[in-house]
C-alpha cells in the first residue's frame, strides 16, 4: 500500500537516518568559526551532488568539462547519486558541500527536520515521460501494472503518483510502484520484465522508443514548466561560504552561456558525462536547452501551483508552501550585481 503512508513512513524514516548522521558529523567536526569577511573564498574545494545521471543537469557537465568553475577559483568534484533522497541526506552529513535536486527532494528533507534551502533555479525543464510494454496504451490502462521510479520521495516517485491521479488512478491502490533506482536501472528491469511501465527523461527515454517501449504519458500534458533542479545546501553552508557560492553560481552561469552558445561542445559533455550514443545526442540537447537560464529563476507562479498541485494531490503537502520556507532568494534578487558581463 502507498499514499500518505508511504510519504509519512519515509519522512520518519529519514529523520531518524539524518538524525544520527548528524549526531556522528557533529562529534567528529570543529566548531563553524566566525562569519567571513572580504571577497576571498572561503572554501576552494567543494563537492557538487547530482540526484543521478541526466541531460537536464547540462550546465554542470559543462562547467566541469570546459573549467568555468576552476576560472573562479574553485575546484569542483561532480558526485552523482543513485536517487534525490541519498543526495539529501550526504549534503545533511556535510560529504557533499551543495546539491543540484528537484523541489520534491528538497521539501522532503525540510519536512525531515533539516535546515535546507535552495538559493537557485533555471533548470526548468519539464522531461519527463512514462512509457510502459506495447500492450499498455495510455497511463489510465495502468491498473494492475508495475510502475519503476528511482526512490520514494524521490521527484520521479512524486510526479509519477500525480500523473496516475489525473488519469483516474489510485497510486496507493491500483498499481506497484518500485523504486528501481536510476534511469539505466529502469530500462534494464523492463527489459528483465520486472516492469510494465518507468518514468524517463532524456535520453533514456529515446532509448527506451528504440527498444519497443511506447510513450503512454507526457509530463508536458501537465505543466511545460517545472522545478526540475534547484541548486540547495544547507543554511549554514550557505551563511557561513557567500563569496565561495557566489564563485559558484559564476562559474554555473558562464556553463549555461557556453551551453547555449556552443552546440557541439555541450554536445560532447552529454557524450562524455551520459555515455550516450552519438545519433542521440542532437535530440537529447534540444529537449533541455531551451528550459535552461542561467539567471537562476523559478518557475512561473502558475507552474509552481501545478507542482504543489501535485504534492496535495499525492499526499505529499496540505497547502502550497510559502517561497520562504524552501527558498533563499538573495542570489537570483543580485544576479546583475555578481554576475559576469557576457564575453
Amino acid at each position: 500500500m502507498f499514499g500518505c503512508t508511504i510519504w509519512c513512513f519515509m519522512i520518519r524514516a529519514i529523520k531518524i537516518w539524518l538524525c544520527v548522521g548528524v549526531a556522528l558529523v557533529a562529534c567528529s567536526k570543529t566548531p563553524a568559526g566566525a562569519p567571513p569577511t572580504g571577497s576571498a573564498l572561503e572554501k576552494t574545494h567543494l563537492t557538487i551532488g547530482v540526484a543521478v545521471p541526466a541531460a537536464t543537469y547540462l550546465p554542470l557537465y559543462v562547467a566541469v568539462d570546459e573549467g568555468t568553475f576552476a576560472k573562479q577559483g574553485l575546484r569542483a568534484d561532480l558526485v552523482e547519486f543513485r536517487g534525490g533522497s541519498d543526495l539529501i541526506r550526504a549534503i545533511v552529513s556535510k560529504s557533499v558541500d551543495v546539491g543540484v535536486v528537484s523541489l520534491a527532494e528538497i521539501t522532503s528533507g525540510i519536512d525531515a527536520g533539516q535546515p535546507l534551502k535552495a538559493f537557485y533555479g533555471g533548470f526548468n525543464i519539464p522531461d519527463f515521460d512514462w512509457y510502459g510494454a506495447s500492450f499498455i496504451k495510455s497511463l489510465a490502462d495502468a491498473k494492475g501494472k508495475r510502475i519503476g521510479i528511482t526512490q520514494y520521495g524521490s521527484s520521479t516517485d512524486f510526479i509519477t503518483r500525480y500523473a496516475l491521479t489525473v488519469n483516474g488512478l489510485d497510486p496507493s491502490k491500483d498499481v506497484q510502484i518500485v523504486q528501481a533506482g536510476p534511469p539505466a536501472t529502469r530500462l534494464a528491469a523492463m527489459q528483465a520484465g520486472q516492469l510494465d511501465i518507468s518514468i524517463f527523461s532524456t535520453p533514456e527515454k529515446f532509448l527506451a522508443e528504440e527498444r519497443g517501449y511506447k510513450l503512454v504519458y507526457s509530463q508536458k500534458q501537465l505543466s511545460d514548466d517545472y522545478p526540475q533542479h534547484l541548486i540547495f545546501a544547507t543554511e549554514s553552508f550557505l551563511a557561513g561560504h557567500p563569496n565561495t557560492v557566489k564563485a559558484l553560481l559564476r562559474g554555473h552561469t558562464l556553463a549555461v552561456r557556453m551551453a547555449k552558445q556552443d552546440k557541439q561542445r555541450a554536445e560532447q559533455s552529454l557524450i562524455k558525462h551520459l555515455q550516450i550514443d552519438p545519433k542521440y545526442v542532437e535530440r537529447t540537447y534540444t529537449e533541455v536547452i531551451d528550459h535552461l537560464y542561467e539567471d537562476g529563476r523559478l518557475p512561473n507562479e502558475k507552474s509552481l501551483d501545478i507542482f504543489f498541485d501535485m504534492g496535495i494531490k499525492a499526499g505529499r503537502y496540505k497547502e502550497r508552501w510559502p517561497l520562504t520556507r524552501f527558498w533563499i532568494p538573495i542570489y537570483v534578487d543580485t544576479y546583475s550585481q555578481w554576475t559576469l558581463a557576457p564575453s
